[in-house]
């Protein structure tokens, strides 16, 4: 075998290890040493934080959950931090706060962007711990207490919630939909081994005094989770704490958000480089490596994987690896057509959610390499 297969060879399996073999090893590492989450009864003081931009639309529903929560009333505070909010919003939020005085809107000088306004409404903060949450998330009743139990282990630093999209019948969405199964089977398996290093931004909970104040052009989900691990400190998912959101409904959607996501984690987690160091964080080297930065570089290896494979496309068994990427590449052309058609998609439909995935990694990195920074939301 000369060096161009080699390296054929090798890029197969760096993509089949990333999709395929690291899922394997978690399953094989789950049944070996995972374990579910401690929970105890305690009931510490909890400081709500809701980060909002012209949200006048579900302000109202996001402040009803937040009534409606199951957790003695004086062991709780709402901020809503407004980031700049022209429409309505201020206004329904300070309606509220004149009913209840657990809620207290907080405005921003100008635009801060999330991880702004989330800063800020931390230093007002009195909680012993702080639950982030999103204005457009649904909270159920039981979901405070469920996260705030699992803090009775000292160990444990951060617990976000399992976010449940609520898809449409379209096919981006359903697309999307398997997606984040596939995503959130890696989260739990990893919180469960205790090598977890990544949040939900949607909903997660946070001891106060682990929190750092985060660099406005990087995610929450990505740079608290990071920061706690550096600290010691266990950063679980609670499969029993489902929470409720929506997901790009439209391909041009699902694009932005893919390229935001990568652009803001890659950036975050190479700015905590010691927790890919595999002497110092081993296990949770390995996730991060496997789970994050190996994922966000497949278009590469695609690209390279297609270069390659058509330059040899006549030679060994690359004739037969070539006609299944251009197969699959049909079947993902077809899944978009269908979908601009607003036609089902099928199976088609998901192959076309890969390619869009892996649009949205390229862009996401193509921003890196730029040094262009997302700070809004």
């Amino acid at each position: 075998m000369d060096g161009e297969v080699r390296v054929l060879a090798l890029l197969v399996g760096v993509l089949a290890y990333t999709w395929v073999g690291y899922p394997g090893l978690l399953w094989i590492l789950r049944r070996l040493f995972g374990r579910p989450a401690e929970r105890g009864d305690q009931q510490p003081t909890v400081s709500i934080i809701v980060p909002v931009h012209n949200e006048q639309s579900g302000i109202s529903a996001k402040l009803e959950d937040c009534l409606a929560l199951e957790y003695p009333r004086d062991r709780i505070e709402i901020l809503v931090a407004s980031d700049g909010s022209t429409d309505a919003t201020e206004a329904i939020v300070r309606q509220y706060a004149d009913r209840d005085p657990r809620i207290r809107l907080l405005k921003s000088a100008g635009r801060a962007g999330k991880s702004g306004v989330q800063n800020f409404a931390v230093q007002q903060a009195g909680g012993d711990l702080l639950f982030l949450t999103d204005a457009n998330t649904r909270t159920p009743m039981e979901v405070l207490g469920l996260l705030s139990r699992t803090f009775v282990n000292p160990r444990v630093g951060l617990v976000s919630a399992t976010v449940n999209f609520l898809t449409g019948s379209d096919a981006v969405s359903k697309g999307q939909g398997l997606y984040w199964r596939y995503e959130y089977f890696l989260r739990q398996a990893e919180s469960d081994i205790g090598i977890l290093a990544t949040g939900g931004g949607a909903a997660m909970m946070i001891r106060r005094e682990l929190y750092s104040p985060i660099p406005t052009h990087y995610g929450d989900d990505c740079i608290l989770p990071l920061g706690v691990r550096l600290q010691g400190y266990l950063v679980l998912n609670d499969p029993q704490a489902v929470v409720f959101d929506s997901s790009p409904h439209s391909i041009a959607g699902e694009l932005r958000s893919r390229v935001r996501m990568t652009e803001r984690n890659w950036s975050g987690t190479l700015s905590r480089p010691a927790l890919l160091n595999p002497f110092r964080f081993p296990l949770t080297a390995l996730g991060l490596i496997s789970h994050k930065l190996l994922r966000w570089l497949t278009p590469f290896f695609l690209l390279a994987i297609f270069i390659l494979n058509t330059a040899l496309v006549f030679r060994h068994l690359a004739l037969a690896l070539w006609i299944g990427q251009m197969a699959f590449y049909f079947c993902a052309f077809i899944g978009w057509r269908r979908i601009c058609q607003q036609r089902p998609a099928g199976l088609f439909g998901h192959a076309f959610s890969f390619c869009l995935a892996n649009a949205g990694f390229l862009l996401g990195m193509a921003k890196v390499v730029h040094h262009q920074k997302i700070v809004t939301y």
